[in-house]
């Protein structure tokens, strides 16, 4: 049985969502403890989890540790925090180890990341998209600058490229600017030099979608028959059967095909089909039965790459997962579900639970980042609260008065949630444009055909 039908990640999914928060909250908490036991601070009791106590042990140093029956947080008590009551107490302590001790849990957290990047990327490779052309739009400025399908891409200005990513960040991100690109076409290298366009549209759930367009698709992973409208200047949009039956006539052959896009718009490509990546398209049994690749590939794969690679790639990720999870909260209206996926995880049937093991660390990693920067937001019970007091105390030289901790964190309150309002108040009239749009095609979802 396929595996992949099966979805277990759709049962499962929830309780592992809540495990891997868990863990990231566990991993914060060992920060605050290593740093405490390194500087010498008594710590009056490590708990694990939340409710009733189901075991509890005292270690050798005296310190209480005990886990909960709900898997929903953890804490380190460090004797003294509130009292200065013992002669290593953390009150006691100098002020850099007491700040040093408090961000300990949110850096943690961040630190951990690159190497359980590293770790996998060394293991198994890190998971890639082919800097290889899959079809080439007609009429843009790919196409007018003599692109071809399955055009494997060497460099930019120079700039070797190895995968798709390297095109995204040496490429794309110059925006629309004339560059040289290296490519190889079967046996022969070639040189193009072309300046791409600009592409700036609202996508159907009202996300202001803005890049740099070559006029080209990357997209390796098999399309399903439902987004074809024409092959050949055919018409199949209504006929999956007519659509399946031309695919296999012009299979190994270059074929232009009229592709659904976003907002209806649709997008013609020059494709040539592989008969290798579609031996799958005469098999009712086969995972992919009725989808096709429209490339010589199939899907992303896990590239091997040199250690030194790996190791940069892995901190390069760590900043963009961290970047993403940090702006996220500013960009709330409209909720950009994609902003979390992994763009380039692999998803190839031949490498399920590698896959899966993949997206695991991912999520884990998500979590790890989200646990961080909430816990460095200046608010009471939180790291970055306890820090904003300690350094204001440390400036004014004594202790802040409860009332002006609470008027604080007031200000804080106030700062980070308009901060988040007037992020979002621009994009709210295309989300409420976009929620209504989706209401009126749920409730007569032919009226665009009447």
């Amino acid at each position: 049985m396929d595996l992949e039908f099966i979805k277990i990640e759709y049962v499962l999914g929830p309780f592992i969502y809540i495990l891997l928060i868990y863990l990231a909250v566990l991993l914060h908490e060992c920060g605050h403890y290593i740093a405490a036991r390194i500087f010498g601070m008594p710590i009056k009791e490590v708990v694990i989890g939340r409710g009733r106590t189901l075991k509890w042990w005292i270690g050798k140093d005296g310190t209480r540790f005990s886990f909960r029956l709900w898997p929903l947080g953890a804490y380190v008590h460090l004797l003294g925090a509130e009292e200065a009551d013992h002669s290593k107490a953390y009150a006691l302590q100098p002020y850099w180890k007491r700040m040093t001790t408090t961000l300990a849990g949110p850096f943690i957290n961040i630190a951990v990341l690159p190497f359980l990047f590293f770790a996998f990327y060394l293991a198994f490779g890190q998971p890639s998209a082919h800097a290889v052309l899959v079809g080439v739009e007609e009429g843009m400025p790919a196409e007018e600058a003599g692109f071809e399908p399955w055009d494997e891409f060497l460099s930019v200005n120079g700039i070797p490229v190895t995968n798709y990513l390297d095109m995204q960040r040496h490429a794309y991100s110059l925006g629309p600017v004339e560059a040289t690109y290296k490519i190889r076409r079967g046996d022969e290298i070639k040189e193009i030099t072309f300046t791409p366009g600009w592409d700036s549209y609202m996508d159907d759930e009202g996300i202001l979608r803005e890049h740099t367009r070559f006029g080209v698709t990357w997209y390796h992973r098999p399309y399903q028959l439902a987004v074809f409208e024409k092959i050949a200047g055919v018409d199949v949009s209504e006929d999956p059967d007519r659509a399946l039956e031309l695919i296999n006539r012009y299979m190994g052959q270059e074929v232009t095909v009229v592709l659904k896009g976003q907002q209806g718009r649709s997008h013609a490509f020059k494709v040539r089909l592989s008969e290798e990546a579609n031996k799958h398209l005469n098999d009712p049994d086969h995972r992919y039965y009725e989808e096709v690749f429209l490339g010589k590939t199939k899907g992303n794969y896990y590239q091997e790459q040199p250690v030194g690679k790996y190791a940069l790639e892995a901190f390069m990720k760590s900043a963009d997962l961290i970047k993403i999870v940090a702006v996220l909260p500013f960009q709330l209206l409209p909720i950009d579900a994609s902003a979390l996926k992994d763009q380039h995880a692999v998803a190839h049937i031949d490498t399920v639970w590698l896959n899966r093991f993949y997206n695991l660390i991912y999520l884990f990693a998500t979590a790890s980042v989200a646990v961080a920067l909430i816990n460095m937001l200046p608010l009471p019970g939180t790291d970055g609260g306890q820090f904003l007091v300690q350094m204001l105390e440390h400036i004014k030289k004594e202790k802040l008065t409860r009332r002006t901790k609470a008027r604080i964190f007031g200000l804080a309150f106030f700062v980070l949630y308009m901060s988040i309002l007037f992020s979002n108040l621009d994009n709210l009239p295309a989300y409420v444009d976009s929620r209504v749009k989706k209401v009126q095609e749920f409730i007569n979802p032919n009226q665009e055909d009447e």
